[in-house]
């Protein structure tokens, strides 16, 4: 089954189909992060209808490029960095050529989903107006999936082209780090960008065993409105069997640039509560919390982070490791109470 996105654009979703690409930020870069070639995408957007705005979900979208550079003046100019991009980290889009949908659903299809208890969430109305792109659960896809081929019961004719695709797709630039004596990352999204491009780390920090028959789900910048704020990363493993992919666990990741403090932890533990709410299949024993932050170092905080670990572990199932720069390269490993 695809991983499925939606990617929220309230102003420029005609550019996006007109060109067949989607940008962010360079304080989103994370959001775009977990997004790759072959994943199925939506796109939410709004209409104008005289006074009044009507928010939309057009699709499927085929996403067929990884997340790649390019700040050549598409969309917003960027008043940093005259004649350049606001929106430099893109990905590129096409009409998924097995059905062509040109009309779009109401947003309120995903509420009626969930007021009829079909689907259990990751968007909110915060989510559609304070991020760029929402991993979908695999059930409220494949639902608004079916929402859209049911208002486009016959395949429209592809587009001819696309103008954004012979776009150069470049690199991103090397990670930043600040600091002298001890580095750390220049911001969190760094951190947590760095994490999905390297999806074996995240593995061995939610201290899960990839083999053949198991599979790792990622999804970033869960929304739990419930809890409160965003999960930075929820990792779901799972095993096929008997010709059906089942859960056997999850993960939930808080990551912070610099040291952790006993905060943290708490907050990892009301995000295990929720985990094991959303996903089918799950309960909060079967959630493990991972901490990441830097090396502490001699900074004070070491000692009242140890303490507040010893006092959870006795009811959670709790990790945490610090990262620090061996040259240009983050390395990870276990904090344990001495």
């Amino acid at each position: 089954m695809p991983k499925f996105h939606l990617l929220i654009t309230p102003q420029h979703f005609k550019k996006c189909t007109e060109y067949g690409l989607f940008g962010v930020g360079r304080d989103q870069i994370n959001q775009l992060a977990n997004v790759h070639a072959g994943d199925l995408a939506f796109i939410y957007t709004t209409h104008k209808i005289g006074s009044r705005t009507r928010p939309v979900i057009y699709g499927p979208f085929r996403v067929i490029s990884e997340l790649f550079f390019n700040d050549e003046l598409i969309w917003v100019p960027d008043k940093r960095r005259p004649g350049r991009d606001k929106f430099p980290y893109r990905v590129k889009l096409a009409h998924a050529q097995e059905h062509v949908c040109t009309d779009p659903i109401p947003v309120q299809r995903l509420w009626d989903l969930r007021a009829e208890g079909k689907v259990r969430t990751v968007v909110d109305a915060s989510a559609l107006t304070n991020k760029s792109v929402i991993n979908l659960l695999a059930d409220e896809g494949m639902l608004l999936l079916e929402g859209l081929l049911q208002a486009n019961p016959r395949s429209a004719t592809l587009p001819s082209g696309y103008a954004g695709h012979g776009l150069a797709e470049h690199e991103l630039e090397p990670i930043q780090f600040v600091g002298t004596s001890v580095k750390e990352f220049r911001q969190e999204v760094r951190l947590e960008t760095w994490l999905l491009q390297h999806p074996e780390q995240i593995w061995r920090l939610a201290g899960f065993e990839p083999s053949g028959d198991v599979d790792l789900q990622v999804y970033n910048q869960v929304s739990t409105y419930v809890a409160g704020g965003n999960v930075d990363l929820v990792a779901v493993y799972r095993k096929q069997l008997f010709e059906s992919w089942l859960t056997l666990g999850a993960a939930a990741f808080e990551l912070k640039k610099g040291v952790l403090d006993p905060g943290v932890l708490d907050q990892v533990v009301e995000y295990m509560e929720w985990v094991g709410r959303l996903l089918p299949g799950l309960r909060s024993e079967m959630v493990t919390g991972v901490a990441v932050g830097r090396a502490f170092g001699a900074h004070p905080a070491q000692q009242s982070v140890a303490n507040r670990l010893r006092q959870l572990r006795g009811a959670r199932h709790l990790r945490v490791f610090c990262y620090w720069i061996d040259d240009t390269t983050p390395k990870f490993e276990e904090f344990e109470p001495q």
